[in-house]
């Protein structure tokens, strides 16, 4: 039996192995409000780039070239605010909230990219899934901005695109992938009430 487990393990990529490593600590780095998070992200999804493009989920692996500039961004952004100074005293970057009207248009702009990209996708391209591919990748865009400006409510976005995206792995065999994404289903959940917390104190 484990040497069965272990044939069916070795069949996977020792990349896509890396990339979930790397992205489990990109995650759990910044569940703690973490800058290091951004060096692991940048690490992670530089490999998803090759390794979705290898499994023609084309819109993720444009999503993670997305993530690799977004991975130097935070790492700036957070830092630019991290080192301002208050006469002696280091100033952290506050944790936001938006308004139901600012979701509301955020996730209106989404599902209509969702529907032109996965028409475009579903009409002219081999793409695996197109129309539940363009949703997780717009969608991602958007909690990705939100988390470098640490917007509350990305973790909730973050729960439904990773449910899906793992439901989306399982079916293309990126099993590693999909164990990862069900961790974050997990992670997201006290990650969003630890961000909860910190931003009660600060109010």
């Amino acid at each position: 039996m484990l040497s069965l487990i272990w044939a069916e393990l070795s069949a996977y990529s020792i990349p896509e192995f890396v990339a979930v490593i790397a992205s489990l600590a990109y995650t759990l780095l910044a569940a703690q409000n973490n800058r290091a998070c951004w060096p692991a992200a940048f690490i992670g999804s530089g490999i998803y780039v090759a390794v979705f493009w290898q499994y023609r989920l084309y819109m993720d692996s444009l999503l993670n070239v997305y993530y690799v500039a977004m991975a130097a961004y935070g790492w700036f952004a957070w830092q630019a605010v991290t080192t301002a100074t208050n006469n002696t005293q280091p100033v952290e970057a506050p944790i936001v909230q938006w308004q139901p009207g600012k979701h509301f248009q955020w996730l209106l702009l989404i599902t209509v990219l969702t529907l032109c990209s996965g028409t475009y996708l579903n009409q002219y391209t081999d793409a695996a899934f197109p129309y539940l591919d363009s949703l997780t990748t717009w969608s991602s865009l958007l909690a990705t901005w939100m988390i470098a400006n640490k917007v509350l409510e990305h973790w909730i976005y973050w729960f439904v695109i990773d449910f899906i995206s793992m439901l989306l792995y399982i079916n293309k065999g990126l099993y590693f992938t999909a164990a990862l994404f069900a961790a974050y289903v997990v992670i997201v959940v006290f990650a969003y009430l630890h961000w909860r917390k910190l931003f009660q104190q600060q109010a």
